[in-house]
């Protein structure tokens, strides 16, 4: 489900649960969480704040971004895909992000 469509008690809900699942299935505690979809809007204020309180530490979203040391949310940890790039673009793509601070896609 994407978490930001649901009301807040359904939100917990899935959150909770879904934590449950995966530690009866593998035997371990799920501690941080990549929201479904990950885009700005699959996710809310509320959404990170119930993720904290179901227990996780962190949570990844996917959308694209930076993570500098003193401005990263640990509810909101951004990621990008690096499909159809090469190594070596992602390594100048990773290098500019660290040198400048801004997300370049």
């Amino acid at each position: 489900h994407v978490l930001s469509q649901l009301e807040p008690g359904r939100q917990s809900e899935e959150l909770s649960k879904s934590r449950e699942i995966l530690k009866e299935q593998l035997g371990g505690v799920a501690d941080v969480l990549a929201y479904p979809v990950g885009a700005r809007t699959s996710f809310t204020g509320e959404t990170q704040k119930l993720a904290q309180e179901a227990g996780y530490r962190a949570a990844f979203s996917f959308y694209g971004g930076t993570n500098l040391p003193g401005r990263t949310f640990p509810y909101n940890i951004t990621r990008v895909g690096i499909d159809g790039q090469s190594r070596s673009r992602f390594r100048v793509q990773t290098a500019v992000c660290r040198f400048s601070g801004t997300y370049w896609p």
